[in-house]
């Protein structure tokens, strides 16, 4: 399985739309905050994969990598971005977690290999510095 990957030129889904409301000045809505996901920074993905193909063998044999970044909930993700945005882009980000009622999809999707950031050289606080940069690069302001 693959996580949420996101981060600069991220696919646009949720968290392009946390950072377009918040950058318009809106307050956005989380709908399923109760679902559990696992929520990545695509450098630190970018990073695992590259260590993970340079490990493997010649000839390469089977295996796989499950690389895991925020294993929380969607609502716990949700006000994680808020905090981490809100110094960053000098607004309140405000959200709005709904309740959840109804539950189409499985309640948890995650992946299992813990990463160690410090190990692939990669920097929490810069990947969200440069979240916040892109997205205010992108929206102009």
């Amino acid at each position: 399985m693959i996580p949420n990957p996101f981060g600069p030129y991220e696919e646009p889904r949720f968290t392009a739309y946390l950072m377009k409301a918040w950058l318009i000045g809106d307050t956005p809505a989380c709908s399923s905050p109760a679902y559990v996901r696992d929520n990545i920074h695509v450098s630190l993905l970018a990073k695992s994969y590259v260590r993970f193909a340079q490990s493997l063998g010649k000839p390469p044999r089977f295996t796989k990598h499950n690389p895991s970044g925020y294993v929380e909930s969607q609502g716990a993700f949700t006000l994680r971005m808020a905090q981490e945005m809100r110094s960053r882009l000098n607004m309140p980000c405000l959200v709005e977690l709904k309740k959840q009622k109804e539950f189409p999809e499985p309640r948890v999707r995650i992946n299992t290999d813990v990463l160690d950031a410090d190990a692939l050289g990669w920097d929490e606080s810069a990947a969200w510095d440069d979240l916040a940069a892109y997205y205010q690069r992108l929206h102009g302001r």
